[in-house]
């Protein structure tokens, strides 16, 4: 149990009968104070590792369930992720004063003492994917088994956008091929893997830390420090998948192909039968309605049965639909993140080959991105229009908030933040291509638009980031296509 006290400013860590006070000035979240005062980190990543026999006989599934949403949590606190758990590979080994039982014999004594002496860090970027590995080929068979590899996929993925020191041991380890062969394979966990290759090729490279805790002026250097070869390690793992063959695998996700899509696990709403059979039910009802019309005459009758569906079975429609949506994306990050962090000197001619790509099969991939450009444009001035129209924005308006920036942010949310990087993917083929440039503003015209939609992506991107590398490419791409 975690407890605060206001009014001592301390937190009392009790288990198993013991009772440990940490005092501090001011509050600081739970997540930091068990990453920083215990070692519960290395004991999760090592317990969710465990395979599902090994489990049963430690508590069952249901443990390594509730262990994995524990792990998920803590490092997704980012604060307290990047303070005090920057480099999972090199954790301490676990240990607790409850472990040395008066009852234990010698024997089992000496064995925890050799084991103290032999192992002095935990790998755990190294205990993560091997969580992850059983399911490379085969589907979690339990909602239960469903929803630990979820937590774990979110812990891998919350600990590499963190800190980029963790980067590298996932790319020692071969998390790319192992996250690659997940997709290959399109298994369930071909989902969070597409999630955890977002995460660690994008990089993270803010600076920021919370206001909540008092940082010492050392860490705050350090932090910065590690913050300064954020872009190098994403360079380097944008090169890696690359030459793992990464773009075989990306290209057809980003065309939307659905022999390239990850299927769901039966066990989860987005892949249960529940969802196929409403699908192919609701297709016959909309065919039905063009047809024959309503022929209802009771208006409730028609609201309650609009769709003909129960409330399941459009849960179930929608988790296919997210999964669905959520794959693309991911792909459109992916794409973003290489063609950023790529230039003309990465290692096995990355870019060379990235750019190739878009040329190939008279521009294709070109075709694609005029058509999600478009997409989003209208989706997101949809979203904004919306909110500009709602109650929300008139109580908003009232309270003092600032409108605009209210609508900026369901703007993004609505679909601004994947049009921004599709324009920026299209700008790159376009400056890298001439014939992709041509193709692009041929193909926009035929669809009565023009160059500038994509020129308005990027300028509102760029105006939203700091000076950086970043901008000055956004900037580049907007002076030259």
């Amino acid at each position: 149990g975690i407890l605060q006290n206001a009014a001592e400013s301390t937190i009392e860590v009790t288990a198993g009968g013991g009772t440990k006070k940490i005092k501090g000035c001011a509050y600081q979240p739970p997540a930091i104070s068990i990453l920083r005062d215990t070692t519960l980190l290395p004991w999760l990543l090592k317990y969710v590792s465990y395979s599902n026999s090994k489990v049963q006989q430690k508590g069952g599934s249901s443990l390594k369930l509730h262990a994995s949403e524990i792990l998920a949590s803590l490092l997704q606190h980012e604060e307290a992720t990047r303070l005090h758990a920057k480099n999972l590979s090199m954790l301490p080994p676990f240990s607790s004063p409850f472990l040395d039982d008066e009852d234990d014999s010698e024997n089992e004594k000496k064995k925890r003492k050799k084991k103290k002496k032999r192992k002095t860090v935990v790998d755990g970027i190294e205990y993560l994917l091997q969580s992850i590995a059983p399911y490379r080929k085969k589907d979690p068979e339990t909602e239960e088994e469903c929803e630990t590899l979820e937590n774990i996929f979110d812990a891998l993925a919350a600990s590499l956008f963190s800190c980029s020191l963790n980067v590298q041991p996932f790319l020692d380890a071969q998390g790319i091929e192992l996250m690659l062969r997940c997709l290959r394979e399109k298994v369930h966990a071909g989902g969070g893997a597409l999630r955890v290759l977002n995460y660690v090729l994008s990089g993270n490279s803010s600076n920021g830390v919370g206001n909540a805790v008092v940082i010492k002026k050392e860490e705050v250097e350090e932090e910065n420090a590690d913050n300064n070869d954020a872009t190098m390690v994403s360079m380097r793992a944008c090169e890696q998948f690359v030459d793992a063959g990464g773009l075989k695998v990306l290209f057809p996700l980003f065309m939307g192909r659905g022999s390239a899509v990850p299927n769901p696990a039966k066990c989860s709403d987005g892949g249960s039968a529940l969802a196929a059979k409403a699908g192919e039910r609701l297709r016959k009802l909309r065919e039905n309605d063009n047809t024959n019309g309503d022929d209802h005459d009771d208006d409730n009758e028609k609201k309650k049965n609009k769709k003909g569906l129960s409330k399941r079975e459009r849960r179930a429609l929608q988790a296919r639909k997210e999964w669905l949506h959520n794959v693309e994306t991911n792909s459109i990050q992916i794409m973003y993140a290489l063609t950023r962090h790529l230039d003309d000197s990465s290692a096995y001619d990355a870019k060379a080959r990235l750019l190739v790509k878009f040329v190939e099969s008279d521009c294709e991939k070109c075709d694609r991105l005029i058509e999600l450009c478009l997409k989003y444009s209208e989706k997101m001035r949809l979203k904004e229009y919306r909110y500009y129209r709602s109650d929300e924005a008139e109580e908003a308006e009232n309270a003092g908030i600032d409108v605009d920036l209210a609508a900026l942010h369901a703007k993004l949310k609505g679909g601004g933040d994947v049009f921004h990087r599709v324009g920026a993917i299209t700008a790159f083929a376009a400056v890298g291509s001439r014939r992709c440039h041509e193709h692009i503003i041929e193909q926009l015209t035929v669809r009565n638009s023009g160059i500038s939609v994509i020129k308005e992506s990027i300028a509102e991107f760029a105006g939203m980031l700091e000076e950086g590398n970043q901008k000055s490419q956004l900037e580049y791409y907007l002076n030259t296509i």
